[in-house]
């Protein structure tokens, strides 16, 4: 660890045993426990917006989160002697959500209801409620579908088209249809509406509710068996640690809320529901699985069902591989991103039967 990082360690109430290199931080065993310690670049105003999520989190009941522990100075972040940020979070032994697993994916579904009831009325200052918004949907739809129909002017005026560039013109009329057609739904929809209402009672989305950020928990003998490598780890030499059985209630750690916002919860289930079925070739079963676990824990209003449909209608990474490619070197694209393309556009078909199965009990 560098001298700096040592540095900022020492505003810390702890006593630490060990120090091990994990991905852009360091993992720590400590006499609290186990922590993450790492660098942070955001704003002031973003990490405390973060901490009050987490806190009206924890004050209600939900536990296993990855809270930011104080300095000496009762602060969040701490410094070295050239200004350098740094923070440090509870972390937990376990294992990312695995998406080949229905239960885990069921059980993940279901946490995330639980989340979403709790994050609601969170008392935040009128800095964190003017700055922590959600961004308009519609205008990013409509941003989205220029720029997809720009890069295909641009690539059919190309004398000479390499392999990305002949897929990308076979597959981008159904997506573009998609596009054009989740814009125009949502524009009719009652999403202003909602909005509005997320607004006022002030409902917190996690922002990026991936399986990166679902931790399975994991117990002590799990943790220090030689078999077993915590995400992230690069060390696989077994550990000692303090015992992790004072964590209650479910075995589903959340982490990970540096994108938290205001705004429309279901855009959480959408990303998630979207990141399983592009893994599992758009198995209607997974989706129905997942909606019906959430739903079962916080029903979906039919107004809320109306906007997962639409957004998992817009072909977001269609538009992703597109953006990519446009912004990077076109004079050669890597073939795992022929690879992304040719996969989203055969899956298509897979994703237009669940689609029509959703919108079947709107």
């Amino acid at each position: 660890m560098e001298d700096r990082s040592q540095e900022a360690l020492k505003r810390y109430r702890l006593k630490i045993y060990n120090i091990y290199r994990a991905r852009g931080a360091y993992l720590l065993e400590t006499d609290g426990g186990l922590k993450l310690f790492k660098c942070f670049e955001g704003s002031r105003n973003r990490a405390l917006f973060e901490h009050r999520v987490k806190e009206h989190l924890f004050q209600h009941g939900f536990h296993n989160i990855d809270q930011f522990v104080k300095t000496i100075d009762d602060d969040i972040i701490s410094e070295d002697s050239l200004g350098n940020q740094y923070i440090m979070k509870n972390w937990f032994w376990g294992e990312e959500c695995n998406l080949k697993e229905l239960s885990q994916i069921e059980a993940s579904s279901a946490n995330l209801a639980r989340l979403h009831c709790i994050l609601q009325d969170v008392d935040f200052t009128k800095e964190q409620l003017d700055y922590n918004i959600t961004d308009n949907l519609m205008e990013t739809f409509d941003k989205r579908n220029r720029e997809l129909k720009r890069v295909k002017g641009y690539i059919r005026e190309k004398r000479q088209k390499n392999e990305f560039e002949v897929s990308y013109l076979n597959y981008y009329e159904p997506f573009y249809a998609q596009g054009l057609q989740a814009a125009q739904r949502l524009d009719c929809s009652p999403y202003r509406t909602l909005v509005e209402e997320a607004k006022a009672k002030r409902r917190v989305c996690h922002g990026n509710y991936t399986y990166h950020n679902i931790i399975m928990m994991k117990t002590k003998t799990d943790a220090i068996s030689k078999t077993y490598v915590p995400p992230g780890w690069i060390n696989k030499q077994p550990l000692t640690v303090t015992d992790i059985s004072s964590n209650s209630g479910s075995p589903i750690i959340t982490t990970n809320f540096e994108k938290a916002y205001i705004g429309l919860q279901i855009s959480d289930l959408y990303q998630f529901v979207r990141k399983v079925m592009e893994k599992n070739d758009w198995d209607i079963l997974y989706g129905s699985n997942m909606i019906e676990s959430y739903d079962r824990v916080r029903p979906i209003s039919k107004a809320e069902l109306n906007i997962l449909y639409l957004l998992l209608l817009y072909p977001e990474k269609f538009w992703k591989i597109t953006n990519f490619y446009y912004n990077g070197k076109k004079s050669w694209v890597s073939e795992r991103n022929i690879q992304k393309l040719n996969s989203i556009g055969e899956q298509n078909a897979k994703k237009e039967m669940f689609l029509q199965r959703l919108e079947s009990i709107l």
